[in-house]
């Protein structure tokens, strides 16, 4: 049944019938109202089958339709007319691309579920394609819902909801978009969100109210399930206590509010979503309680959530999905590195990294600790919505997905190039013998190197070294001066008696 419909799909894609820039924007239209009129229905299936609150869900549909809408406004008829028509007119199409027909969405679904399906979805269909999504058949609310809803918006030859992965050979030819099967080595043909670690640092010279303000809204917000969530904050030690204090304040609304899930009217769903919070985030405490790699302190503790004091860290902490903010304590820079450095997990880089400090200290983090994205001084809070961005992609913050990745380039070329014409003679001409030996003779001309400024810069490296000439070196410059000095004073007195 599930070959049967990509198969379906496949046949489609052939006609190029979503090629149309009409019809693309009239799916997306289609979509969006669907997504317009039955919005309540939505956020209260999300409130059922995730921990978030009122607010949260209304957030996830509202940036859910803004997106729709997005896509539908980068749909220009008109432009791509012209675009289309750029041979006929005898000239280059550098930027053609085509859609790839048909692709395959694996969302994610224990954080903003239906986020995470608009995302991909709409970016899809902008770019002209047909979609197979897969959505489970089980128990929850929004899954059941998005199968109807979903199927009656878009048209039929042109989208399917299945409930398993097609086979390898149905997805041969389809691009695949996987949020939450792991792959290795992603071919040019996957979209594969990974799950590496978010880790943020925290220098002495940071804005500590800013600084704790933004990391405890990413820990904790949606439920603490963001993939961007900093799974661990180190903090410099000699500013530990004040950040802890202020992050204790902005924590208090998250973890002293009520359960969302048992107050609002919205049936509980009997899955992980519709569960309380507290015995989960005890196993979660238990488990960093009973680690030997480090020694847990919990600093504050609520019903939704955790202050935790991780010190003596032999390993970093897993990454975690649950409400959990831990922090530990650095003594430089260069400590925190060494850490991120040596912990295993992390040896392919970090899928996020958050440096609160001066501008210097950011580019420092930046450029020697590897992640996907580095944010100095801020989160967006855009990022904690949706799946992690694919790997080996440039992130987009706020759509996660972009049309462009939807599509293959087809470039056309009608001009020739400018290198073209010093090859005729060569390869065609009638002296191709002297054009060649002409242009050897002017490839092997030596390369005038270019004079590298007269100046040095100064990184945190050469910082050290002045500042240790400036706590040494003068002093000791000083004495061998004054030394030298009455030294020879004392001399010329001397011989001045004799």
């Amino acid at each position: 049944m599930t070959d049967s419909a990509v198969a379906t799909l496949q046949a489609t894609a052939l006609t190029a019938r979503c090629h149309n820039s009409f019809f693309r924007q009239k799916q997306l239209k289609s979509l969006h109202d669907a997504v317009r009129q039955d919005s309540n229905t939505i956020k209260d299936a999300i409130k059922s089958d995730t921990r978030v609150s009122e607010q949260e869900a209304t957030a996830e549909v509202a940036l859910a339709l803004d997106l729709i809408k997005e896509y539908y406004s980068s749909i220009n008829p008109a432009k791509e007319l012209v675009e289309e028509y750029r041979v006929t007119n005898g000239k280059d199409a550098l930027d053609q691309a085509n859609p790839w027909g048909v692709v395959y969405i694996e969302p994610q679904q224990t954080h903003t579920p239906f986020y995470s399906v608009i995302a991909p979805l709409s970016a899809a269909l902008a770019a002209g394609n047909c979609v197979a999504l897969k959505i489970e058949n089980n128990l929850r609310a929004l899954p059941s819902l998005l199968r109807t809803l979903l199927s009656q918006a878009l048209e039929p030859d042109t989208f399917a909801a299945i409930s398993s992965a097609p086979s390898q050979d149905a997805l041969s030819t389809a691009f695949q978009v996987l949020q939450e099967t792991q792959v290795l080595n992603p071919t040019y043909k996957q979209l594969v969100s990974p799950h590496n670690k978010s880790i943020a640092i925290v220098d002495r010279t940071a804005n500590l109210a800013a600084a704790a303000e933004h990391l405890v809204t990413a820990r904790f917000a949606f439920g603490g399930s963001s993939p961007y969530a900093p799974d661990l904050v180190f903090v410099n030690e000699f500013v530990k206590k004040d950040f802890l204090e202020l992050a204790l304040k902005f924590a208090i609304p998250y973890l002293a509010s009520p359960d969302e899930a048992s107050t609002n009217d919205s049936p509980k769903s009997p899955t992980l979503g519709g569960q309380k919070k507290g015995p989960r985030t005890a196993d979660i405490l238990k488990s960093l309680d009973d680690s030997k790699s480090w020694r847990s302190n919990i600093v504050t503790q609520g019903s939704n959530g955790a202050i935790v004091d991780l010190s003596n860290l032999l390993s970093l902490p897993p990454k975690a999905s649950q409400p959990i903010f831990a922090v530990s304590s650095i003594t430089s820079l260069e400590h925190a590195i060494d850490l991120i450095g040596e912990d295993e997990e992390s040896s392919t880089g970090l899928l996020a990294g958050y440096y609160f400090g001066t501008p210097s200290a950011g580019k420092y983090l930046s450029q020697f600790v590897r992640a996907d994205v580095a944010l100095v001084n801020h989160i967006p809070y855009r990022l904690l919505l949706g799946p992690a961005a694919p790997v080996n992609h440039t992130i987009d913050i706020d759509a996660r997905y972009t049309k462009a990745q939807f599509a293959r380039g087809s470039p056309v070329f009608v001009v020739p190039a400018a290198s073209h014409s010093s090859l005729i003679n060569v390869l065609g001409g009638k002296e191709s013998r002297k054009a060649a030996a002409e242009a050897l003779s002017k490839a092997t001309q030596e390369i005038k190197e270019k004079k590298r400024p007269e100046w040095i810069a100064i990184g945190y490296f050469e910082q050290g070294i002045l500042i240790g000439l400036g706590l040494y070196g003068i002093p000791l410059l000083t004495c061998i001066g004054t030394g030298l000095f009455f030294g020879v004073r004392a001399g010329l007195r001397r011989f001045s008696f004799i």
